[in-house]
């Protein structure tokens, strides 16, 4: 074989192969990017539990540990909690309190009926504190709960936790000279949402019908619905200013502006699942178009995708109830 030619093909196939690893290694980082990432804040480490602490203003401090967010106001009337977050993190939230010179949780606010809210209630009512929620928390606390999304039930919640006080549209407590507002307007993320004002201290907790960097779990079989975010976070957005802190269900602290974005892309979700119903289009079709697509990388994570919220979003609007999970 003429030693040129040969040399030329030698320099082809490895050519070849180096740019097949080049599209390879592509296609895999590709691949890795597509991946949704963890959702954070749901830790089960208990014994190595840290609690983060934030003073959002005065007297009223954010803490987290696993579950959903804790707002405490702290001061001579006593403690008033709004979540309670998983039950076992009851001790080191106690802890934490404690360090912050609490005195008795005398209230817990439940926003809603999901354990990572609530899960706690248990041990500040032994301790006599007063549960608050609305009604229909308490409603769903008392009975078996059945997701289809996760495709799993939840029992009944343990009467401690029970909320011993209840509203229906809205309830005003004065404590630590601060005047806090829960109020109720419709069933948006579950039938039984409080949105919880500190006026004084200018921070607002949304529970989960706000959850930062995340797309929603619309909870289906508590009447949830994605067409009933919208009057809620609109009451939200015209009582709140730009010095409002936002705090979500789930997530960091947010600004109005960033509320705002996160309704608008939620609508804009809605509306694209809604025309092509209209068009008689059939969910495979719908999925196969994506209609998250430009959010995914800020809110696609591992307990909610941008196919997962489609769905959610497809049968809230049909009322069709479909055996859909999301990959395991």
């Amino acid at each position: 074989m003429n030693l040129s030619v040969a040399s030329k093909r030698n320099s082809l196939f490895t050519a070849s192969l180096l740019l097949a690893a080049i599209f390879s290694s592509g296609s895999i980082a590709s691949a890795a990017a597509q991946q949704p990432r963890v959702a954070d804040g749901f830790s089960t480490d208990w014994a190595n539990l840290k609690i983060d602490v934030r003073e959002l203003a005065p007297h009223v401090y954010l803490l987290h540990g696993s579950g959903g967010n804790t707002v405490a106001s702290i001061g001579p009337d006593g403690t008033l909690l709004v979540d309670s977050e998983f039950a076992q993190v009851a001790p080191k939230l106690t802890d934490a309190l404690q360090k912050l010179g609490a005195g008795p949780v005398r209230y817990v606010v439940s926003t809603h009926y999901h354990s990572d809210h609530t899960g706690a209630n248990a041990a500040y009512h032994k301790d006599g504190a007063v549960i608050v929620a609305q009604e229909n928390c308490r409603l769903r606390m008392m009975q078996t709960q059945f997701s289809q999304f996760w495709n799993r039930s939840s029992p009944p919640a343990p009467a401690e936790s029970l909320p011993t006080l209840t509203f229906d549209r809205k309830l005003t407590l004065f404590l630590n000279g601060e005047e806090i507002g829960a109020f109720h307007n419709q069933p948006a993320h579950t039938d039984g949402d409080a949105i919880v004002y500190f006026h004084h201290a200018n921070v607002i907790h949304m529970g989960d019908v706000f959850v930062n960097n995340l797309y929603p779990y619309i909870d289906l079989g508590a009447k949830g619905r994605i067409d009933g975010y919208f009057p809620v976070i609109d009451e939200v957005l015209e009582r709140i200013d730009d010095h409002t802190q936002v705090v979500p269900g789930h997530g960091p602290i947010a600004t109005k502006q960033e509320l705002k974005a996160y309704r608008d892309m939620l609508h804009t979700v809605r509306d694209r699942v809604a025309a092509q119903i209209a068009q008689n289009k059939s969910l495979e079709e719908i999925l196969s178009s994506h209609p998250t697509r430009e959010f995914d990388r800020q809110y696609a994570t591992d307990r909610v995708g941008g196919d997962g919220f489609t769905v959610m979003v497809y049968q809230s609007l049909t009322g069709k109830r479909l055996d859909w999970h999301p990959a395991s």
